[in-house]
């Protein structure tokens, strides 16, 4: 390792740093630090690279604070000025936009998130509109093994989200220039459209060609995780590369023929290459992993051109040191750390080694080496391992990069040539990747495609990647059985504290404005509703439910219980019951699920779960209570504490259960029934259960303003402290031995420099 590699790699640390911190310093704090630098530097060169690194990604992050909605503004009704960025995503219910104000006060957000409801309307990257909205801060679900939306806002610098109030005001002002990236991008996605109207890859295409993934359905999602080719759809290192070395052969294969020409073969192959991945890049709306790739090209092809001989190592220190300054944030993104792991992965696999076996046997060697390469960071970040991942890259990535991909950017530059004939090149591009994804689908399907394993620490990745590194190592440096050895604890279960016999644990999940939660005994788990679905193949089953119970190692439900039929509650329920193994499905609407053998829950059916009761004392047999007051009451108790779960019932089945069940009702910690409703609640139900906590589950600034200011008023009289998801995040609630209860909120727990607060 020379001095570069090292001064790179401590400045590189320090910026990595950051990702640790749960507040970031003020900055007349970070000025000071600075300041002391300064004395540091020759007594403690490397230390102080390494500060210097943190207080670059430190300042920067601050930058992007002071961009964020104010607590003032939340809420309030705004008229905005300003450009629509990106492409629309549009559909029959709702219209989902980025927006640059042009006019806003001094520390406004530089880019809003909106949706425009019912709209009919047609929103065109690059114009500029005049909108009422009606704003919030940056705030996402937050649970276990779920995505973090905030820190995705965080990095993609969005300072607020909301939706566009239906008014008199929203104009459009001005159509985007002709010649503006935004108009272009626009102009080929509408090209796109028109030209394959109703053809089965359009979704595909369109993702190849200008980065729009919107149209892609959950079921190509399903199939491109299941066989490890999410990245075949992302403009990224993989098809800037592959662009640039096509134009570098092409160009070079033609100008080196040339009398006049040859002498400047080399220039003008790389200048010509770099344009047209830019230009590519350009297409993609220069996406944070464009920008990576293009920023790495460039030092790859500014060596060539002077006539540098660096190492492979060398390069992709630059390139890192470069990506860095240009974005300190980007180690906020999941494939930050795949592209740069990949590129070291085929360096090591290859560089130094002195065998070069045919191509097609290379193209199997990468795919091999690159599986067990990223095989630790995939388990990290995702929980799964796609077991045929090798072979669905090797068959799909070559047919991509040297069928699909150049026939899509041909038919591009037809298209300001002959029309008819980019139209017929477009749909053999269309036909050729059907090919595609029948094999991928075929993959898929195959069983045991892929496998979830439950999520693991940090040490054990690290461990994983230690072996990844001496495996990749040519043979005789270490004995292969060791690094194999430091693979093995990535597989083995983890889970969160065994429970003992008697003891539960409880989960409510950060659903938004519905409910779900999850009660783990020793040996079994029981899931209490499911969440909302959206209406457009998606729901909260598949982003919130599913993830944690993969998350969790939990691979079969003992019981699923659907407390009744509204969305907010039952909405998830095929995905739960289409992705995981159920024992038992217990409901207050069994017709709803004709296809499954569904037993209606009823007041005195009873199970025994290692030593903990779950026992329905609601709907009563022969009740005729439907709706909200027909839900599936679940008390769950033990010797160690008691839980009630009322789900949505409203006043008259709280009376009902007053008179019939008074006895039953008594539970040390109670789910607000309807969400904190002024319909729920009411004072004699409350004195009855006489909860030490109550857990509402409500969304965020909710358009029902739930829990009611008077509910939560209510619990408060009686000294019973409340928990709200919508606050909060997922709350925990673990009932030991010795009748000790432990709670806790997933944001306190989880609380980063780049979250939502209060």
């Amino acid at each position: 390792m020379n001095n570069f590699q090292k001064m790179a790699g401590f400045f590189c640390a320090g910026i990595l740093s950051l990702q640790c911190f749960t507040v970031i310093p003020e900055n007349k704090v970070l000025w000071l630090m600075l300041i002391l630098l300064v004395g540091l530097y020759k007594p403690a060169r490397y230390l102080s690279l390494y500060v210097l690194g943190l207080l670059w990604a430190a300042f920067y992050a601050v930058s992007l604070s002071e961009h964020r909605l104010s607590n003032e503004l939340e809420g309030q009704e705004i008229l905005l000025v300003g450009e629509v960025l990106d492409l629309p995503l549009q559909n029959a219910r709702v219209t989902r936009f980025l927006f640059q104000p042009t006019s806003a006060i001094a520390g406004f957000p530089k880019r809003v998130r909106l949706n425009w409801y019912g709209s009919a309307e047609t929103l065109r990257s690059g114009d500029t509109w005049q909108l009422l909205v009606k704003l919030k801060r940056p705030h996402g679900l937050a649970n276990p093994h779920g995505f973090d939306y905030e820190k995705w806002l965080f990095q993609q610098q969005i300072g607020a989200t909301g939706y566009v109030r239906n008014s008199s005001d929203n104009k459009r002002i001005a159509l985007a220039s002709a010649w503006s990236l935004a108009s272009w991008r626009q102009s080929i996605k509408d090209y796109l459209e028109r030209s394959l109207a109703g053809a089965p890859q359009l979704a595909l295409v369109k993702a190849l060609v200008v980065g729009d993934r919107s149209a892609i359905t959950q079921q190509q999602w399903r199939v491109f995780q299941a066989t490890g080719t999410s990245h075949l759809i992302a403009i990224s290192g993989l098809h800037i590369g592959l662009v640039a070395g096509l134009l570098f052969m092409l160009v070079s294969y033609l100008t080196i023929r040339s009398e006049r020409f040859s002498r400047y073969t080399i220039p003008l192959a790389l200048s010509s290459s770099f344009m047209v991945a830019a230009l590519y890049a350009a297409l993609a709306g220069f996406s944070l992993p464009t920008q990576r790739a293009l920023l790495m090209l460039g030092l790859v092809l500014a060596g060539v051109y002077w006539q540098r001989h660096y190492s492979a190592f060398h390069i992709i220190s630059l390139a890192l040191v470069g990506v860095l300054l240009y974005d300190p944030l980007a180690p906020m993104s999941v494939s930050f750390w795949l592209s740069f792991a990949a590129v070291a992965v085929i360096i090591l696999a290859f560089v130094g080694r002195m065998q070069r076996p045919p191509w097609f046997i290379q193209l199997l060697k990468i795919q091999f080496w690159l599986a067990l390469g990223l095989l630790p960071l995939l388990v990290y970040f995702f929980q799964q391992i796609s077991l045929v991942a090798p072979l669905a890259n090797a068959l799909a990535v070559p047919w991509a990069s040297f069928v699909i991909v150049p026939l899509l950017l041909l038919a591009m530059l037809l298209s300001l040539l002959n029309d008819t004939l980019a139209t017929q090149v477009l749909l053999l591009a269309d036909y050729l990747l059907g090919y595609q994804w029948d094999v991928l689908s075929y993959l898929a399907d195959v069983e045991l495609a892929s496998v979830y394993v439950s999520e693991v620490p940090v040490w054990v990745v690290l461990m994983a990647l230690v072996g990844s590194f001496l495996l990749l190592l040519p043979r005789g440096f270490i004995a292969k059985p060791v690094a194999c050895a430091l693979f093995l604890p990535l597989f083995w279960p983890q889970q969160s504290t065994p429970l003992q016999d008697g003891e539960f644990r409880l989960l409510l999940l950060d659903v938004g404005q519905g409910l779900s939660a999850v009660v783990h005994t020793a040996k079994h788990s029981l899931l209490f509703d499911t969440g909302a679905s959206y209406g457009d193949g998606k729901d909260l089953a598949s982003s919130v439910v599913m993830p944690y119970l993969k998350g969790e190692g939990v691979k079969r439900l003992d019981a699923l219980v659907i407390s009744h039929a509204d969305n907010d509650h039952a909405g998830g329920a095929h995905t739960v019951l289409n992705g995981l193994s159920v024992s038992k499905l217990y409901t207050s609407v069994p017709d709803m699920f004709s296809a499954y053998p569904a037993i209606a829950c009823q007041q005195g059916q009873v199970w025994r779960w290692d030593g903990v009761v779950f026992e329905f004392i609601s709907p009563s047999i022969g009740s005729v209570f439907e709706g909200n007051n027909g839900s599936c009451v679940l008390k769950v108790s033990s010797p160690n504490g008691s839980l009630l779960m009322p789900a949505d019932i409203e006043r008259e089945a709280e009376q009902s259960l007053l008179q019939y069940s008074a006895d039953q009702l008594s539970a040390d910690v109670l789910i607000a029934p309807h969400h904190g409703s002024k319909t729920s609640s009411g004072a004699a139900f409350i004195d009855a259960v006489k909860p030490r906590y109550v857990l509402f589950a409500s969304g965020y600034r909710n358009k029902f303003a739930f829990p009611k200011a008077e509910v939560v008023d209510r619990y408060q009289q009686r000294a019973i402290e409340g928990f709200n998801t919508g606050r909060d995040g997922a709350i925990e609630v673990a009932f030991l031995q010795h009748k000790r209860l432990e709670i806790d909120s997933f944001r306190r727990q989880h609380s980063m420099f780049w979250s939502w607060d209060e």
